[in-house]
């Protein structure tokens, strides 16, 4: 189906159409359809002819990733629990400080 000026997709590559940047995750060949993950993390599928179409058009590029990509994964893999900076020992005193508001024989 591909022409020769047309870009295949390659799970992996980067490509950029209609101004948004994405990376081809899947290719299901036998429902036609090319699954990609735009920069934002959003995934969308596009039909096959679809994507032949945005190619013969030239709104299909084949692009590299976003510079800040491995900054971006690594923040959204990691919870924010905010920042502890407590020792040990601090927190040994809390526990034991907080007995002695407790009247155990009422």
């Amino acid at each position: 189906m591909a022409t020769p000026h047309c870009i295949e997709p390659v799970v992996g590559d980067w490509y950029r159409s209609h101004g948004q940047l994405f990376e081809v995750v899947a290719i299901d060949e036998r429902d036609d359809i090319v699954e990609i993950q735009h920069a934002s993390g959003d995934l969308e599928e596009i039909d096959i002819d679809d994507w032949y179409t945005r190619c013969r058009a030239g709104s299909l590029a084949t692009s590299d990733p976003p510079e800040d990509l491995r900054v971006g994964s690594e923040q959204e893999d990691t919870p924010d629990f905010g920042v502890v900076s407590s020792t040990m020992d601090e927190i040994r005193g809390v526990r034991a400080d907080a007995l002695q508001d407790l009247d155990l024989f009422d």
